[in-house]
């Protein structure tokens, strides 16, 4: 049977087709669109945030158009008002309570849940990560039922500060635990055959290395409390933060206030991670590779 041969044409373009979609070609298109999408993805997420910061210098601070020029009146006029700067304050006292509640009980827990075995120890290790997952609306109506209904605590400061608290416990509990899974027993095998106690073992040896993920962990647990809104708005009764403050300038349409505060703590935030970053590989620090190649 004479078997069939193609034309030169179809040889050629079967030829070119392989060649265009060579395996090194191929890798090129795909760390392209990659690229792509991400950088999409980054001006999709701060267009708003540099619309916002841009309305909070301009004199007209509800449109773009018509441009009138640029003021600092608005930020004169928020960090004149009283209210709102107490809510402020208020906001960094209940983040700072409820990160160092979360991060006290989180890195006790994490200790418990790699160096022990105990019964139900991964029931414990799901109920530990619950908080983060559960819808924020749920999470606020249950606690105030249960602080109300059950235990009868009044909601204000103290019913926030143990809703941020259960919150915030979570991101302690997995940057603590994934430190010290790469942790290595035999730094504090080493210092107790020199004669080191265990309290000296820990504050020596088991403390400076975990500590960067104790402090990732206390950051992520004072930020996810510092911004929340929805729990804060079940659980905080009369006792003003500022999320709720920046929630009643939207029903009230103080859009100049408004700009102004959150400008300034993206401002203060970007400087926050700024510096910490510069300071060293905190990525490194929390998932243990630091030094590695």
């Amino acid at each position: 049977m004479a078997t069939e041969t193609k034309p030169a044409t179809e040889r050629e373009d079967e030829t070119s087709r392989s060649t265009f979609l060579d395996h090194p070609r191929k890798e090129w298109l795909l760390g392209r669109g990659l690229y792509t999408v991400v950088v999409l993805l980054l001006v999709f997420l701060w267009i708003p945030l540099l619309a916002m910061v841009f309305l909070s210098f301009a004199v007209n601070s509800s449109t773009f158009f018509p441009f009138q020029g640029f003021t600092l009146a608005h930020y004169t006029a928020t960090f004149a008002d009283f209210g709102l700067m107490v809510a402020l304050w208020n906001s960094v006292q209940v983040a700072t309570a409820s990160a160092s509640i979360a991060t006290l009980l989180g890195v006790l827990a994490s200790f418990a849940l790699v160096r022990y075995d105990f019964p139900l120890k991964e029931v414990y290790r799901t109920f530990g990560i619950l908080p983060m997952v559960i819808p924020g609306v749920v999470m606020g109506i249950a606690l105030l039922i249960y602080f109300q209904t059950i235990i009868g605590i009044p909601t204000g400061y103290l019913t926030l500060v143990l809703t941020h608290s259960a919150y915030g416990f979570p991101f302690v509990l997995l940057m603590v635990t994934a430190r010290l899974y790469t942790f290595d027993p035999s730094l504090e095998e080493a210092a107790r055959d020199l004669g080191a106690d265990p309290l000296t073992t820990f504050r020596d040896v088991t403390l400076p290395i975990v500590a960067p993920a104790i402090g990732a962990g206390f950051l992520f647990a004072w930020i996810r409390s510092f911004e929340d809104f929805i729990r804060a708005h079940f659980v905080s009764g009369t006792f003003e933060v500022l999320t709720v403050s920046m929630f009643s300038m939207i029903k009230y349409g103080t859009a100049p206030k408004m700009n102004a505060i959150s400008s300034f703590i993206v401002f203060v935030i970007a400087v926050v991670l700024a510096v910490a970053m510069n300071l060293g590989n905190v990525t490194g620090y929390v998932a243990g590779t630091q030094g590695e190649e």
